[in-house]
């Protein structure tokens, strides 16, 4: 008789039922031989299943991004009361929230796929070697899977087994803890000794390198339980070793770290890119992937930028026509004072500049008209009076104008060339198309050199400039630091430009991390692009070593740490400046917005002090229950225990 299991994995998508056995994914019995096993590539197939929700949910929208940098240190909320501070301030949280919901959701139907391609091994024909590989990169999705839900939502049920469609039990139980991050760590090293270093068929596979990361990721976020492995070593010691393994062993790993972090997030090596240990995969442009609608569109880039509508009388873009940044219409992420801290602490440090939209520019497009060429009218923006007092630029501005930096060589979706950027030179004689430059056009040198400010309507300038300083620029100049108060908290707006003034101005430098510009990204209406998102870069691992150092007195942080500061041209830092709270700051300069903070701050129990100092509306609503997320309502409302199930404290 067979076991029955728990259909907890299923209702976790309250009946959005997924399959429950390799027999439900193959109904038609293709690929099915005579004795009833499946062939290799019918299991591949499935196994390529463990990874849909990556780029189609998980990293598709602002949902995940909320749940792992919102209500943290180095982000506020630009807009003051909107929806987004029960996230941001920890004000209204909510059990029936979609955010939360949808990373319970897809997470667990990922965990029931991983579960089948698991179980169905045994009933597969083909190279055991193969086979071998499919259960370690389904198992290493597993545990990725179950630490972002241990993650948020604590004490959840661990189901090692897929769900049983024959024999339903809709009763679902807790797991502890320490039970939960046991199974990730054995699936974790599993994966480990049983992923290949690459695969020949799709770069996005985990690999061994994948696996070794989110094990020190595992160890490092379990210390902050005081958990100990099988051994009986601390998993704040297991962190270290792991990842003073893997750095000290590259070979084996065939880990990557790009010689500068200007080589990181540029758009010429977001394809495959070489530091990535983890990759949620977009889709080529045209490829058979996306014209099938097979792959989502990410739209991560959009929830950082600013509102460009209130900039269009200097030449700015709003919403679906942006062809440079993307449709600018979320605004979900403001930089804290404390994260531009971090970054004006050393302005020889490049991260800011290569992570951050801080110049603004227009483009042109001749195809709609002299008006619309590089000089015309439509794009080359006059300083009148009118806009000198509208926006407080200085008078000795009238009469220069504003250009723009970019060309649009087309915005026909019927064209090969559908919004492929060019790049003006500086007098605006010859332009240069993108894939002929070096890539990160939209980082021009920091600090933004007057010579060619005259191609950027905008410019919020982290070093304070003086008001004679800004004269140099014809555009609107912004100093960063005049986006918070006395207490160091965002206003959201700036103050009036001036006393002539109606407008309040809003606009702040942008993470630009998951916004590659470009024909070979755009998406629909602009407002989505088709990049690959890192989930795990090695950079990460350093800093892994660096933090459980710090824990554990080891006296080397300050060498991992040194590896990425001398990358990103800062200068290096010595052992006796290197605390838990340098190892917070070194965290913000090179992870921002990469789904890690929330994180970071949980395993060393820092909200309380973190939030008191550098996010006041947080810390006014912050809670010791708000480490935990709420069980979402929906699922409460599909299981037939959820008295005994419970809701998390505080909700």
């Amino acid at each position: 008789m067979k076991k029955i299991y728990s259909l907890v994995l299923l209702v976790a998508g309250v009946f959005s039922w997924g399959s429950c056995s390799l027999d439900e994914v193959n109904p038609n019995n293709s690929g099915q031989f005579s004795d009833g096993s499946y062939t290799l590539e019918t299991y591949k197939a499935f196994t390529n299943s463990c990874y849909t929700a990556l780029i189609n949910n998980i990293y598709q929208s602002s949902d995940y991004l909320v749940c792992t940098e919102a209500g943290t240190d180095i982000w506020e909320e630009p807009k003051s009361g909107s929806s987004y501070q029960r996230y941001h301030s920890y004000n209204g949280m909510k059990t029936d929230d979609s955010y939360y919901y949808k990373v319970w959701q897809y997470s667990y139907l990922c965990i029931n796929s991983c579960n089948i391609v698991i179980d169905g091994a045994e009933n597969v024909t083909g190279d055991e070697n193969d086979i071998k590989e499919c259960v370690a990169q389904a198992r290493c999705l597993r545990a990725y899977y179950y630490m972002n839900l241990v993650e948020q939502f604590g004490n959840i049920d661990l189901q090692l087994k897929a769900a049983d469609c024959e024999n339903i039990s809709f009763a679902a139980h807790r797991s502890t803890v320490p039970e939960i991050y046991a199974a990730i760590i054995e699936d974790l090293k599993f994966a480990v000794e049983n992923l290949p270093v690459s695969f020949s068929d799709y770069y996005s596979r985990v690999t061994k390198k994948s696996a070794m990361g989110l094990l020190a990721r595992a160890y490092i976020n379990g210390a902050g339980y005081d958990l100990k492995d099988t051994d009986g070593v601390s998993f704040l010691e297991k962190a270290y070793d792991t990842a003073t393994t893997m750095i000290n062993n590259k070979a084996t790993y065939e880990w990557y770290m790009h010689p500068t972090f200007a080589d990181v997030f540029n758009e010429n090596n977001n394809r495959d890119n070489k530091e990535a240990l983890f990759i949620a995969a977009g889709a080529e442009r045209n490829s058979d992937a996306y014209t099938n609608g097979n792959y989502s569109q990410s739209e991560m880039f959009r929830h950082f930028l600013p509102s460009l509508g209130t900039y269009t009388d200097l030449g700015l873009v709003d919403k679906t026509s942006n062809f440079v940044y993307g449709r600018p219409n979320s605004n979900i992420f403001l930089p804290s004072k404390y994260l531009m801290d971090c970054f004006a602490a050393d302005m020889n440090d490049t991260r800011f500049r290569y992570s951050f939209i801080s110049a603004y520019s227009s483009y042109s497009i001749p195809a709609w008209g002299a008006t619309y060429e590089y000089g015309g009218s439509a794009c080359a923006k006059e300083i009148t009076s009118t806009l000198a007092t509208k926006f407080g630029i200085p008078a000795s501005n009238i009469g220069k104008k504003v250009y723009p930096h970019f060309n649009l060589e087309s915005n026909s979706t019927n064209d090969a060339n559908y919004c492929q950027l060019a790049i003006w030179n500086t007098d605006g004689t010859a332009k240069t198309t993108q894939e002929k430059t070096e890539g990160n056009i939209l980082h021009p040198a920091l600090p933004l050199d007057p010579a060619e400010a005259h191609q950027y309507a905008i410019y919020c300038s982290l070093k304070t400039l003086t008001e004679e300083e800004k004269t140099q620029y014809p555009g609107l100049v912004l100093n960063v630091y005049d986006l918070y108060d006395e207490n160091g908290t965002a206003r959201a707006t700036y103050d009036k430009p001036s006393t002539g003034s109606s407008l309040w101005l809003s606009i702040y430098p942008a993470l630009s991390k998951f916004n590659m510009p470009g024909n070979k990204f755009v998406g629909a209406n602009v407002q989505k692009k088709t990049i690959d998102v890192m989930i795990m870069r090695m950079a990460e691992v350093y800093l892994i070593a660096a933090e459980a150092s710090v824990r554990l007195n080891k006296g080397d942080a300050a060498g991992y740490i040194n590896v990425l500061r001398t990358r990103a041209g800062a200068g290096t830092v010595s052992e006796s400046q290197v605390d838990l709270n340098y190892v917070f700051d070194e965290y913000a300069r090179e992870l921002c917005g990469e789904c890690s903070r929330w994180y970071l701050l949980k395993r060393n129990g820092a909200f309380e002090t973190r939030l008191a100092s550098y996010n006041k509306r947080a810390a006014e609503s912050f809670k010791k229950d708000f480490y935990l997320r709420p069980i979402p309502t929906k699922y409460l409302e599909a299981i037939n225990n959820p008295a005994e199930f419970g809701q998390n404290p505080g909700y």
